[in-house]
Formats: C-alpha cells, structure tokens, sequence
C-alpha cells in the first residue's frame, strides 16, 4: 500500500512539472523582451529554441506566471527587437533573420493579444540598436546588419522618418544595446560588433547629433544585456562576449549617468545573447535566458534589485 501511494505521489509531481514546462518558455538564446507599462506585462518574444529551432512565440510574464498568447503569425525569427511605446500602448517589432537567412521586412505591434502590421521605416536588417526615448516620445532605431543599414530612423506621432547621420557619429555596428538614460535624459548606446571585432564605446543622442562619452568603460563586448532601472534612475549592464579573447562576461555593472561601476560578479552564470527589461510590478530588472560558456541555451529567470540577482524560478535551467 505505502508502494502503491509514492508511486501515486511520485505520477502526480511528474504531471505537475509536465504542466507547468508547457506554461514556462523553452530554452532560448537571440530573442528580445521589453516591458508593457499599460498592461503590466513582462513581453517575450522568438528567437532560437534547442535545436536551432527558429520561434515565433509571445509570451507573458504578470509578476507570477508565464502564459504563451500567440505563436506562427509574425515570421519566426532570431536577432531582433521589441520596443514598448508608450504613446500607442503597443510594443514594437523591428528586424530580425528567418531560418533560411533573410533578413526581415514585416514588422508588427503587439496589443496584448494580436499583431498588426507597420508600414515603412528601416530596410530589412537584424540585430539593430533600439531605443524609445522618453523625453521626446520618439523610438531611436540605429544601424545593424543589412543591405544599407548603416543608417538610423526615429519613430514618432505614427511616423517613420529617417534621420540624416553627419560626420561625428558611432561607426555602423550589430549586436549592441541602446536605452534611455533617465539622468541625462537621452538615448545612451554603448558596444556592440563591428569590422569583426567586439567594441566598447559608449554615444548618447539628443534628437539632433550624436556625442560620445569619453569615460571608462566596462571594456569591448557585444550581445551583452543592457536595461534602464526606472525608478532607481540607473543603467544596468551584464554579461556579454569579447570576441577577440573569446571571454564569456557574467558581470554586472551600473551607469549613474557619469560613471560605470562594476557591482558585482556573482549572480547568473556568465551568458551572451540574453534579453531582459526593467519590471515595473517588482520595481527591478529582469533577465531571461542566453547562452553559457559551452553554447547551450538557457531559460533560467532572474531579478536584480541594484545589488543582488535573485532566481525568479526554479525551474529554469
């Protein structure tokens, strides 16, 4: 009898942990994550699964549990990015690579519960830097890898219009990260890949020019993570790739808007190509999975509060 019940015991936490993997978003690395102010939702989306599966997924984190709303509308995909903006109480899609390597045109809003196309903006490229800036109420998309992609567009009142670079400006990239920078009020970017190199600069943009920071830097990295804590007015960096070393950073570092310092090393296990956003229910930064030191992929759930990461769940490996 006391056989019989540990083997009913043992069923039941298996079908539980069955549940539960069908209600949690599988291994991931080359996706995108932004935040839904309005809905409150922590947005997930595509990128490449186990087994170099391309996705095509939405999911939705409410602070509790994750819930996937959509799959095989919006072209699966890798290398792209996905923007909440606020006026329009939608996130953004833009960019990204297909399983047989186009790069991609169609981009879509996300309402919460279906997809609608955009028109015009950028020509097909993936892996671009993008931004929304706050202050002027504007989406900031620079560069990435494309056909004549070496250039920058900004996205306001429903329109697309491309913005004419001068001569002081960032060099063309991919693989970087821009957000806003809510002390000095404007879109900061910083690393990212180019001439098949890692490169650790850092620009911020005003609307009208371009400027590059001179101050010291956490070093030359791409596919690194990069948010904006609102409500702590603070830019947290982790992780990344050098790739002329070859080293895997499982750093965390801070931008007060004048200076980077590093916080910490410990917390998730040294990853590139993760995404993550700033979680305004739990008021911290949240990362999603990536890919470790040996390539394999993650889907490990994590929060940072400015001075320690904290596992969100468990079940994530």
């Amino acid at each position: 009898m006391a056989k019989l019940r540990s083997i009913l015991i043992l069923f039941f936490l298996l079908c539980q942990l069955d549940l539960f993997s069908q209600n949690y978003p599988e291994s991931r690395d080359h996706f995108a994550a932004t935040f839904d102010s309005f809905r409150n939702k922590l947005i997930l989306f595509g990128g490449n699964g186990d087994e170099e599966a391309y996705l095509s997924d939405v999911w939705e984190f409410d602070g509790e549990s994750w819930k996937m709303l959509s799959e095989n509308v919006m072209t699966p995909r890798s290398s792209h990015s996905i923007v909440f903006i606020p006026h329009l109480n939608m996130s953004l899609l833009i960019g990204g690579i297909s399983k047989e390597g186009e790069y991609l045109t169609r981009m879509g809003l996300w309402d919460g519960r279906k997809w609608q196309k955009i028109d015009g903006g950028p020509s097909p490229r993936y892996s671009p830097a993008v931004a929304y800036d706050e202050s002027r109420e504007t989406l900031v998309v620079f560069s990435g890898a494309g056909r004549g992609s070496d250039d920058m567009w900004e996205f306001s009142s429903n329109q697309w219009k491309e913005i004419k670079l001068g001569s002081k400006r960032p060099a063309a990239r991919t693989r970087s990260q821009m957000v806003y920078d809510y002390v000095r009020k404007k879109v900061v970017l910083y690393g990212g890949y180019a001439d098949g190199k890692s490169i650790g600069d850092m620009w911020e943009w005003d609307g009208r020019e371009w400027n590059e920071l001179k101050v010291e830097t956490p070093g030359a990295r791409n596919n690194h993570l990069m948010v904006s804590d609102k409500f702590r007015k603070k830019v947290m960096l982790f992780g990344g790739k050098n790739r002329q070393d070859g080293i895997l950073y499982g750093d965390t570092w801070e931008w007060d808007g004048n200076t980077w310092i590093r916080v910490t090393d410990k917390g998730p296990v040294a990853r590139d190509m993760t995404a993550g956003a700033f979680d305004h229910n739990m008021g911290k930064v949240v990362l999603f999975g990536g890919r470790d030191i040996n390539r394999k992929k993650l889907n490990d759930f994590w929060s940072w509060d400015g001075k320690n990461w904290s596992r969100i769940s468990e079940y994530g490996k």
